[in-house]
Formats: C-alpha cells, structure tokens, sequence
C-alpha cells in the first residue's frame, strides 16, 4: 500500500492524551456507508473486531473506536498500525491525523498553513475541509483562507486532480489534520459475507481468486487435492501461509488436504488421454462439495478464467459443474493472465506462487477442449474404477488432514522422496517419450503405467524420475503400495543432471 504524507508533523499539543500518541481514522468504503442501520452496525462491529484482530497479531499497540461513520486508532506506533490496517478488508482509506488546537479561523489557518506549505511547495493542491461541529465558520471559508495562505507556496490550485489534497476535518475547538494518508483494501469486512471453500494449488490464480472472495467479506476454508505431487504441499502451504498472515487477521482460513492420488493413477491407467484432465478436475468438484457440504459452505471458489488453458473452455466448465454439488464461483473469470498476475503482485502472493510446480498435469498430449456432459459422464462410468466414484471421494474428504497455517513451517522432503540416487537402485524416467531422450536405465512412460509397472523385478530398487516430481511420486507410492522398494527423484531429471555433473 502507498503512503502519502500530506503534511509536516510539528509539535504535540501539551497534555497526556497528545504526547507520544497520534490517531489514526479508518474511513470505509461507500458500500458499507449505504447499508441499512441494522447491517450497517454489523458490519462495523466485523470491521472492529478484525482491525484489532491484524494489530493485535502483528504485536502493534492501539485501541480502536467504533463511530457511525468511522473507526478511530489511537496507537503509539503509527506507522506501523497504518501498514497493518491498509490490509483489512472493508477499510477505504487510512488516515494519520493529528489535533491542531484553535480559537479562531486566523489561528487555525496560521498552524495549518505552518503544516503544509513544505507539502504542497512546486506542486497544486486542492483544500478538503469537513466540518463535524459548529465552530462558528464554514468549511467554504476555511477553503478560502486556507488556500490564498498556502497559493503563494504552490504551483496552482486543482479541486479535480491535484497532487496534494489538503485534509482537514472540523470539530468543536480544534480540527484534525491529516498527516499522511493510505489506501484501504476496500470491500466488506470479512466475515460478513458467508462461508466458501476455495480450491487451492498455491499457482498464480488460486490465491488470487481466494483473495477476491474474501475481500468481500466471504471467509474461506481452504483444501488442496494431493495428487502425490513431490513438494507440493510445502509449496501451495508456503502461498496459503502468506495469504492467510497479510489479509485475514483474526479469521484464517483452516487448510485442508484430501488424497486424490488413487484418482490420478485411476485416471491414467484407465482414461482417455484427452479426457483425463476434465475427469480430474470433475473429481476435484466432487471433493470440494463434499467438503463444503460437512462443513455447512455454501459455494466452491475456483481460480478458472474462461479459455486460458482448456479445461477451462466454456464448454468444459459446463461439464465439470455437473459435478459440484454446490455454486462454484470463479471470481477470474473475465480476467486476462496479465491482470491475475498484476493482482497477486499487489496482494504480496506472487514470489512464493512463482516456485510452485505445475501439479495437475496427467495428460500427455491433446487435452480435449469442449467436451460434453453426457460424453465425460459416459468416460466415468466406463472407467469403472472406485476412485471416481462418489462415495470413495467422499471417504477421502473424510479422512482429510488439517494443517495449522499460522503454525506450519516447510519440512523436509515427504515420505519416498530423495534428492539423490540411493545405491543399487534401477533409475526409471517415468516421462513420455516426447518429452526427451531416456534419463537413467530405462523408460515407463507414466501413460503406460497399467501395463509396465508389473514388468518390473518385485525383488528390485528403483529411483523414478519426471520432469517436477510429481508423476515420480505417483508411481512410487504405488510401488510402496504393492511391497516394491521404490522412491522419487526430488526435483525430476534437472536434479539427477546436476548430480551427474
């Protein structure tokens, strides 16, 4: 958030309640203003809770103060409580204001002209005075002084776009004058706007499409598919983990993580190459519902913009919603790359989602762009593999983990996964030809799973390796399965190159 100073401080007033002490206003956005009385006092209160909530976590002192219109800081660090508050949704704007004392128009325009003609020097300015009581002149005549007192000091006066805009409110015996100025997160307050479950990947879009939803004032859960991606969850708990500490002080979003590794291998050693990828997405739905469902949600959150890969074609979104059991809400959905890329740079979200792997990839070729209902409803039940059913997803909803965000910190490399060869063991390149010359002893095309895996010695050791990790992992947890010593390269083939150097 930027910060404009629109003032110089000069001195505290004598007394306690001045010294050492400045206050902040926390000015809300219109949609909060036009609510009904009823509504609106519940939002402040969500609002209140929530801004003392982030100052309260970020070890800031201060006390807020509800007003109608309003919530006043007072805080000794105001600096930080303006960088901590500019984050909660439902906060317009955050000013820094100190009381200037007066008596008299003369007096008032004489200290505040002493403030500000070292702000508005070279540039134009306009004056926005608000007058809260009856002081015995208007807000018109402080304009009028107030601006021919500092005009002399200025390049020129601009009420429509001024570099400066000179801030002051009016109250019974002195006025508040802003010191520097803020931008809010704007929205509602969260909290206010019901319950959602986000599908997760820690990508670019997820978090920017959570962050969406939230900022009005939806609270989120949020639940990422483990498809047995090497990394992984590390990686999307890192980007959860930054999202959840900037933007949802009070009201972070519980993480969960659902196995749908038995989906992925169902699906490849089962599915249609071209269909595959609508098929897991479709799975991931059901998981989502059926979580939304046992936690009382009322609607999914996707981070799908229409047409930027292709399950994410009209027609394909249209066939995977048949297998939502709630709305699905996608809040990118008009959103170019370079606007969601633009947004999780603003959000602080977009270093950490740049270290993510892609993690959903389990087509090898062709991935079919407009496929209908009825034919992706046909594929499954052919498939006839118990992981896509229903109710083995919905076991797998019920067994889920939950991890703490505020409390996780990245492990260690997961269970089966090693950033080295291990001695003895066979290295198999699980990648499909097209994708490069055979790294290591010999291929199993990941596609051709079904069929190579049992060609393989039960007695052997083997060191899978992919492009990323995640296929490798896939496999070599179906081999743990099945009694095979097995284990993934960390890092696929970039990692078993560098060792090799």
């Amino acid at each position: 958030m930027q910060t404009e100073f629109l003032a110089a401080e000069g001195p505290p007033r004598d007394g306690a309640a001045h010294q050492g002490v400045r206050r902040l206003h926390l000015r809300l956005g219109g949609e909060v203003c036009t609510k009904s009385p009823r509504t609106r006092r519940h939002f402040l209160a969500a609002l209140t809770r929530n801004a003392r909530a982030a100052l309260r976590r970020e070890g800031v002192p201060g006390q807020v103060v509800q007003e109608w219109t309003r919530l006043v800081v007072s805080t000794p660090e105001p600096a930080a409580a303006r960088e901590v508050l500019a984050r909660v949704f439902g906060v317009h704007r955050v000013h820094e204001v100190v009381e200037v004392p007066f008596g008299s128009l003369p007096e008032l325009v004489d200290s505040l002209a002493a403030r500000y003609r070292p702000v508005v020097a070279g540039r134009s300015f306009a004056v926005r005075p608000k007058r809260r009581a009856q002081v015995g002149f208007g807000s018109q005549d402080l304009s009028v002084a107030l601006g021919a007192a500092l005009l002399p000091h200025a390049a020129r006066v601009d009420l429509d776009d001024p570099d400066v805009e000179v801030i002051v409110e009016l109250h019974q015996g002195h006025a508040d004058a802003v010191l520097a100025s803020s931008p809010g997160a704007g929205g509602l307050p969260l909290g206010t706007g019901g319950h959602a479950v986000g599908l997760f990947s820690g990508g670019f879009d997820s978090p920017v499409a959570a962050w969406r939803v939230m900022r009005r004032g939806t609270q989120l859960d949020l639940m990422i598919c483990d498809l047995g991606g090497c990394g992984q969850l590390d990686q999307a708990l890192a980007v959860a983990q930054r999202l959840a500490t900037r933007w949802t002080p009070g009201m972070e979003p519980r993480f969960w993580v659902v196995d749908l590794a038995p989906v992925v291998l169902a699906l490849t050693q089962r599915a249609n190459p071209r269909l595959r990828q609508i098929l897991l997405r479709r799975a991931m739905y059901r998981a989502g519902s059926a979580l939304a469902q046992e936690l009382g949600a009322s609607a999914l959150v996707t981070g799908e913009s229409l047409g930027q890969v292709s399950t994410q074609t009209l027609g394909n979104i249209r066939a995977c919603d048949q297998a939502a059991a709630v709305p699905v809400l996608r809040p990118l959905i008009g959103m170019g790359k370079d606007e969601i890329l633009a947004t999780a740079r603003a959000i602080g979200t977009y270093e950490v989602s740049a270290k993510v792997q892609e993690h959903c990839s389990i087509s090898p070729g062709r991935v079919e762009t407009w496929a209908s209902p009825d034919r992706i409803s046909a594929a499954e039940r052919e498939i006839d593999a118990e992981p896509l059913t229903p109710e083995w997803i919905r076991r797998a909803v019920a067994a889920r983990r939950q991890v703490d965000l505020l409390r996780w910190g990245p492990g260690g490399l997961p269970d089966l996964v090693v950033d080295s060869v291990p001695p003895g063991a066979v290295v198999v390149d699980v990648r499909e030809p097209e994708e490069g010359p055979t790294a290591g002893d010999r291929r199993l095309p990941f596609s051709r799973a079904a069929e190579l895996l049992d060609q393989l010695d039960p007695a052997g050791r083997y060191l899978l390796v992919c492009a990323s990790g995640q296929r490798s992992y896939t496999l070599a947890r179906e081999l743990a399965r099945r009694g095979v010593t097995a284990w993934s390269l960390a890092g696929g083939v970039a990692t078993l190159r560098s060792n090799a150097a």
